[in-house]
């Protein structure tokens, strides 16, 4: 098709959906309406995150969750609780929704599972949604289905992130085929499908229609966010979930989209004219001519104004998204530069929060990327600046071996992340509630979480002035969190002993506490999911005191130490 052409339909289609818009707010001063897809190249835009807040402000406004910036500079979560007041929240999550509980046909109960949530040690489900099960048709929004799931959720102590799928994968027999979407059929001429992205195969064929990608064996059906209809009902649907659960005390937030982008099907892709147009007019902006760089781009431009669709109802709630599978953290290069992401995307397109996923021994490599992005001055900044860390897919079971998903929930810990989850419920449980080993494996890490979120909710990483804790041999490494010079938490873990060819030891382990300010200190150390020791120690200055540790290298043990004058008067 002749580019003139693309540039007189580009036209039409906007000053379409610009005339039906009913929604005309603006993102910034001078800027477009954010409706409308040129948006996307207007330097005057200005991206909306979650508004943060200080905690008076917060419980003044009477916000249901908010996210808080406390005294030390760290950013938390706070939500009202049972009593309606807001309270520290550290999300301690599970995926479900989809494979491990939705069947075609099926009416699974998910008060069972929710029940099972509880527990496992669970307050929080990664829930995952269709964009056409809260909008069936073109402009009727139905919450019947989220708001049920919503309820349920609810008399469990559960809290809900929707995980809101805007593509479809063709092995969703629970969803109507894609063929049949009305999200997925806005702009179909001539045979070929304008709403979707165009795929090209190994012999330089492009595939411009659902048929015969589902012929051509390739998995799901990926919108063409650039095309201003479908663009403008993105916005629009956002805009509406948004503003239906702006005053629900049991939604955190949402994942917009999962693992989308540019797909990553055939040899390459999105082909479909709007995306050439658009890549034309980014060319014309930056004086670049880079097919990738432009995907890496443009994906940051559709989430900023996607996550700006949603604070515009909701200022306070929190946005993520997620690469696939992990692979551009982990600096794979085929997939950053098929998919237009990499370990920048979430900081560029100004998500509120990084939902990276952790899969495979290979997900190690992905805390190398992201940490080097992610930095301020010495540490992480993780704790104090958007985007936050909030992982939604920690694999466990199959997809994990547990000394894999133990580390990786480590690794989230001791960077001052605001929670994680893993993927899936399927693995840890089924639809009658009932829970296997590796659910035990989690509900004992939860249980010493939240018996340490004291520390964890407001805890900065690292020692402090005061309190440090340290593993002096045996191969244990102790990660600690802060919490200013009253508090440390230590995590004694083993990286190096993950892989399943490392044998299982039990060992003593000798853990130090040395404090710089003299005084009372009350020292607890959890195991297996309890707590197994207790001791008062009256300790001088710069002089440490050793504890041995029984534990598995499979294993870890949180040490808490908290300074407690009382027990130096006694």
């Amino acid at each position: 098709m002749k580019r003139t052409i693309i540039i007189m339909l580009f036209s039409a289609f906007c000053s379409a959906w610009c005339a039906g818009a009913q929604n005309k707010k603006k993102a910034g001063t001078g800027s477009k309406a954010i409706e409308n897809v040129e948006c996307l190249f207007d330097t005057a835009f200005e991206v909306k995150t979650a508004t943060i807040l200080s905690k008076e402000e917060a419980r003044k406004k009477g916000v249901p969750l908010a996210l808080v910036r406390n005294s030390n500079e760290k950013l938390a979560i706070m939500a009202k609780g049972a009593d309606g007041e807001l309270q520290p929240f550290y999300m301690r999550g599970i995926e479900v929704g989809f494979w491990d509980t939705r069947r075609k046909g099926s009416d699974t109960d998910y008060d069972k599972v929710f029940e099972a949530y509880s527990k496992l040690g669970a307050n929080a489900a990664m829930f995952m949604i269709h964009w056409s099960d809260i909008e069936p048709q073109d402009g009727r929004f139905d919450f019947t289905y989220t708001d049920g799931i919503l309820e349920k959720a609810k008399r469990h102590g559960v809290k809900i992130v929707w995980v809101l799928f805007m593509h479809e994968q063709f092995d969703m027999p629970f969803l109507t085929a894609p063929e049949d979407l009305w999200m997925y059929n806005l702009d179909t001429r001539d045979g070929d499908n304008y709403a979707i992205q165009w795929v090209k195969d190994k012999e330089g064929n492009i595939i411009k229609d659902i048929k015969t990608q589902r012929e051509r064996k390739y998995s799901e059906i990926m919108p063409c966010y650039s095309h201003p209809v479908v663009y403008g009902r993105i916005v629009r649907m956002l805009g509406q979930l948004a503003s239906h659960y702006k005053d629900s005390e049991d939604v955190i937030g949402v994942q917009i989209g999962n693992e989308e982008h540019i797909s990553y099907q055939g040899e390459d892709a999105d082909f479909n004219p709007y995306t050439l147009e658009a890549f034309e007019k980014w060319k014309e902006e930056t004086g670049e001519t880079s097919w990738n760089r432009f995907k890496l781009g443009i994906v940051k431009l559709w989430f900023s104004r996607f996550t700006t669709a949603f604070h515009l109802q909701d200022p306070y709630k929190i946005t993520m998204m997620n690469p696939i599978a992990g692979g551009p953290e982990k600096g794979e290069t085929g997939i950053i530069d098929r998919s237009g992401t990499d370990a920048t995307t979430f900081r560029d397109s100004k998500i509120d929060a990084i939902a990276t996923m952790f899969y495979w021994p290979s997900a190690l490599n992905i805390w190398k990327n992201l940490d080097q992005v992610y930095r301020v001055n010495d540490t992480w900044s993780y704790p104090t600046r958007l985007p936050l860390l909030m992982s939604t897919e920690i694999g466990i079971r199959s997809l994990n071996t547990w000394p894999y998903t133990q580390e990786y929930m480590v690794g989230f810990l001791e960077r001052g992340s605001q929670g994680f989850a893993v993927y899936s419920y399927g693995h840890v449980g089924n639809p009658e509630g009932e829970t296997n080993e590796y659910g035990e494996y989690y509900r004992k890490f939860m249980a010493m979480v939240a018996a340490n979120e004291d520390i964890i909710w407001p805890g900065l990483p690292g020692t402090g002035d005061n309190i440090s804790i340290t593993a002096t041999y045996g191969g244990g490494k102790v990660s600690c969190l802060h919490n200013g010079n009253e508090q440390t938490l230590g995590i004694l873990h083993f990286p190096d002993d993950m892989p399943d060819e490392t044998k299982e030891n039990r060992i003593d382990i000798p853990v130090e506490v040395r404090v710089n300010e003299a005084g009372g200190y009350r020292i607890e150390i959890y195991k297996d999911g309890i707590l197994t020791e207790t001791h008062k120690e009256n300790l001088p200055a710069a002089k440490g005191k050793v504890f041995y540790i029984n534990i598995s290298n499979k294993e870890v043990a949180f040490i808490k130490v908290t300074k407690n004058n009382e027990i130096m008067k006694k």
